[in-house]
């Protein structure tokens, strides 16, 4: 739960989740459901396309065919990755803020490299018309801990 203190593993400092576990590896599947529900949704003649054996009770991508499922797969994790990078650039201020925040030039070129060929545009410039950014909650957030820490700086 957000909000909510969790002992640290000594050795790592990290939350130790192990008293408050998810009820599964797919947490609450929520977004299974929203996969799932995608997937029922289609038209009869999209799953035609996609498979022969494709029939009106196909629920969810585990039940298209090996190849659909590799594909969207692969693309998932790629996008994933370089949308992460692309919520990182906006984050921090773009080329100079990641620099700071300990990224190599190298690994920020090569990301721009990558985002460029995937999505036709700088990541600077480019929008994903269903992901709408909140910056300036997300920067009065991080700030706001900030100041919260440099006050108590310890957790215990």
């Amino acid at each position: 739960m957000q909000g909510q203190s969790h002992t640290c593993d000594p050795m790592t400092n990290a939350p130790d989740f192990r008293s408050d576990p998810s009820e599964s590896p797919e947490g609450r599947g929520i977004a299974y459901g929203r996969s799932a529900a995608f997937w029922k949704s289609l038209p009869d003649g999209v799953r035609a396309e996609v498979s022969q054996e494709a029939t009106l009770t196909v629920g969810s991508i585990e039940e298209y065919p090996l190849f659909v499922r590799d594909q969207v797969t692969k693309t998932v994790v790629e996008d994933a990755e370089l949308i992460g990078f692309w919520v990182a650039w906006h984050k921090a201020g773009g080329f100079g803020g990641l620099e700071a925040g300990g990224w190599h030039r190298a690994t920020i070129y090569r990301k721009i490299r990558r985002f460029r060929a995937r999505f036709g545009t700088h990541p600077d410039e480019h929008r994903f018309e269903w992901i709408k950014l909140d910056l300036r909650r997300a920067w009065t957030e991080e700030l706001e801990e900030a100041l919260s820490i440099s006050v108590s700086p310890d957790p215990n």
